[in-house]
């Protein structure tokens, strides 16, 4: 029997949609990897229709002499990366 989405942690809630997102890009990886070239059917899955960088189009770059890094986010998603979203939200419906 499902349990009510009041009852359950906000925080459980938004680990099962990142999981979501990794089984997602993870299948998006598996499809793109079939053999064939890029037919229709590959191209519909694996296409990314949101890919943005947050903040800056290209990564911050910090050099400070002794320690050098990069600060950046990059978000992309794909059909399979909803199909994987909602996933997981299903099972996380049977999560008591």
């Amino acid at each position: 029997m499902a349990v009510g989405l009041k009852e359950k942690n906000f925080w459980t809630l938004v680990l099962v949609v990142f999981v979501g997102i990794l089984i997602g890009s993870y299948l998006n990886s598996l499809v793109g990897l079939i053999p064939g070239g890029n037919n229709v059917v590959k191209t519909f899955f694996t296409y990314n229709f949101i890919n943005f960088g947050i903040g800056f189009p290209e990564p911050i770059l910090i050099d400070i002499n002794a320690i050098k890094f990069q600060l950046g986010v990059q978000m992309k998603f794909s059909l399979l990366s909803v199909i994987g979203i909602f996933l997981s939200l299903y099972f996380f419906r049977w999560y008591k």
